[in-house]
């Protein structure tokens, strides 16, 4: 059984679902501190029952990426919200001394999936919600979501191989738009 290497406060983590999961950071960052904790399937809620970990690690810095699945799952967008919102706050209350780094939900190509019509427009709408919430919170928000599409407003072709998860220039390009956060 896989046993995640435990964070420290010197620690970087990244938080999310299997998009974070999959990315492989030792492969694109040049530091010892970087923590995975992404898990394949997980939504918002799943991320809330995790917190308790970065709670007592309280880590130097935490990057969030959550809320695809929710929205895949037919989670209203506002429930969405709510619940990166709950996060980005408790992990702001309860490890005030960890720099939180929210990213955007990345598009989708939606010719590549099956029955899930409009998931890109609710994917602008949490995203549009989300930068506000931070602005007013003081809380550093990516938008990487822009980075990722092409002329049709979709997940380009080249960064995905399913519609939703990334290929290795996908993974390339997210580590290029934040490696000067991380380094």
């Amino acid at each position: 059984m896989y046993t995640p290497e435990p964070i420290t406060r010197k620690d970087i983590v990244f938080l999310g679902d299997s998009l974070t999961e999959s990315f492989d950071l030792k492969k694109y960052f040049s530091k010892n501190n970087l923590r995975n904790r992404g898990i394949s399937g997980n939504m918002t809620e799943h991320v809330i029952y995790r917190l308790e970990e970065i709670f007592n690690a309280k880590p130097a810095m935490l990057f969030l990426m959550i809320g695809i699945n929710d929205i895949y799952q037919g989670i209203n967008t506002d429930m969405v919200l709510k619940n990166i919102a709950r996060i980005l706050n408790e992990i702001k209350e309860k490890s005030p001394q960890t720099v939180i780094y929210c990213q955007s939900i990345l598009p989708v190509n939606e010719a590549n999936l099956l029955s899930f019509d409009n998931i890109n427009s609710k994917v602008y709408q949490v995203n549009n919600s989300l930068r506000d919430f931070c602005t007013k919170n003081n809380i550093s928000f990516i938008d990487i979501h822009p980075d990722f599409l092409n002329q049709k407003g979709q997940m380009d072709e080249k960064y995905t191989y399913d519609g939703v998860h990334l290929t290795e220039p996908g993974y390339l390009h997210w580590s290029g738009l934040i490696k000067d956060l991380i380094n």
